[in-house]
């Protein structure tokens, strides 16, 4: 007996961007669920936020991204609309090692299905240098971005309302420099990686993990309304220590849920653990009344 086709088999979702990321979502929304991404025309997804900084987000970053991908029905007919946004710099705690982030927000506004799935990492070329006009080392740290295959852009260091983008040979690369650090006020200007999807191969191929992952995530139905994307929608810490039977820090188990109807099911840890290690627990790694901890101790004289 054939099994049932997927809800989306066959049907349109409407993606909102300007920066090609439908080359991202096609492959997964098509081979997992049958569907066809089709890009909004007439949408600037710009206008809610720009890597380049003359444009900030309207508000958090969850929120632009459903924004963004509600734009889609403005002016396409269709239920379901798909778009993402990315955090991209240095790590807080490294601040030389740069990071991201990309979410990836999904409406289906006919069903009630909301959803967010987010990827985190590591893999980026985002640098910012600041450079004086005239300065010979140019050439080399931008090629050290990528350039020309990853953009970037180029902005003063004390008025970031104009950025040049789109460049495409070094020779303008090393006079929008000296442009721009002609119009600020400290004689710098500033030469960023360029993170629009299509101007960054890195930045695409995260996309397109991310893309697979909310599409494997879309395959599954609600084992009640049979509305899509039923999967995890939170995690309990408390798993008990093995020795003293604490609860620790650890996750117990799992709760996938539907957003469509609420449905919610309970599952425990995929790797099976029923219970954590000693270290994991505060009060098995704790001192005990009367001891001193190695860390407290001091050698005598």
């Amino acid at each position: 007996m054939a099994s049932r086709a997927h809800p989306y088999t066959g049907r349109a979702i409407g993606l909102s961007t300007i920066h090609a990321k439908e080359r991202a979502l096609e492959p997964p929304f098509r081979r997992l669920l049958g569907a066809h991404v089709i890009v909004a025309p007439e949408v600037d997804t710009d206008a809610l936020g720009t890597f380049s900084g003359e444009i900030p987000r309207p508000d958090a970053l969850v929120e632009t991204c459903f924004l963004k991908a509600e734009l889609a029905f403005r002016t396409l007919d269709v239920d379901c609309a798909v778009a993402s946004e990315g955090s991209y710099g240095p790590i807080a705690r490294v601040p030389l090692v740069a990071s991201g982030v990309e979410i990836m927000a999904f409406v289906d506004r006919r069903r009630g299905v909301r959803l967010i799935e987010t990827l985190a990492t590591e893999r980026t070329n985002w640098r910012l240098h600041r450079f004086e006009a005239g300065d010979p080392a140019v050439r080399a740290a931008v090629r050290a971005m990528g350039f020309p295959r990853f953009g970037v852009f180029v902005i003063s260091s004390t008025d970031p309302s104009r950025p040049i983008k789109d460049l495409t040979r070094m020779e303008d690369v090393v006079a929008a420099v000296d442009s721009e650090a002609g119009r600020s006020e400290e004689g710098q200007a500033i030469v960023i990686a360029d993170m629009r999807a299509h101007r960054n191969p890195t930045r695409m191929q995260v996309l397109r993990a991310l893309s697979w992952k909310l599409a494997k995530r879309l395959e599954c139905l609600c084992p009640k309304c049979a509305a899509p994307g039923f999967g995890l929608s939170q995690s309990r810490r408390g798993l008990p220590c093995e020795a003293c039977g604490m609860p620790t820090h650890w996750i117990d188990f799992e709760i996938d849920a539907c957003t469509a109807c609420g449905h919610a099911a309970v599952r425990p840890r995929k790797d099976g653990r029923r219970t954590a290690p000693t270290r994991a627990c505060l009060a098995c790694s704790s001192p005990r009344s009367g001891e001193v901890s190695p860390s407290s101790a001091t050698e005598g004289s």
